[in-house]
């Protein structure tokens, strides 16, 4: 019979044994699947507080302004746990207004603008906030300009 026959008898002899699954194992096996569970949970349990911070949304205030009139205008991003998101960029754009800031550590860009319709009865300036976290994101509001 030779050795495929000793194998069968061994598998036969093991799978009529009853006693405890790691009986049999060399310790070493036993030891490396230890550290293999114990690491891949350190490591689940470490990719979890790594998650990027991302920009979710914005708010613009005022929201309205008038014609030739200075207006402070504050833009506060947040993250998606609703933080303030620092370092995120603020363009505002339209009615003569052109303007780049990055927010501060709460999150707010404060600009002092003086829209300028030039003739029309009415314009926009767009908001638009750009931030890049686990993805490059970004939101965009308006300014509603009246004369």
């Amino acid at each position: 019979m030779g050795k495929e026959g000793d194998f069968g008898q061994t598998r036969k002899r093991f799978a009529k044994d009853n006693r405890a699954a790691l009986e049999g194992l060399p310790l070493y096996m036993v030891i490396l699947v230890v550290i293999a569970t114990v690491a891949m949970v350190v490591l689940l349990t470490w990719m979890q507080g790594a998650q990027k911070i991302d920009l979710d949304r914005i708010t613009v205030d005022p929201d309205t302004a008038k014609d030739g009139k200075e207006t402070k205008i504050t833009v506060i991003a947040y993250d998606t746990s609703g933080k303030p998101l620092e370092g995120a960029t603020v363009t505002l754009d339209g009615c003569g207004v052109a303007l780049i800031k990055k927010t501060s550590s709460t999150g707010k860009a404060t600009f002092t603008i003086t829209p300028d319709l030039g003739g029309d009865h009415y314009g926009v300036i767009n908001v638009e906030v750009t931030y890049t976290g686990t993805l490059q994101k970004k939101v965009t509001d308006t300014i509603a300009v009246s004369g």
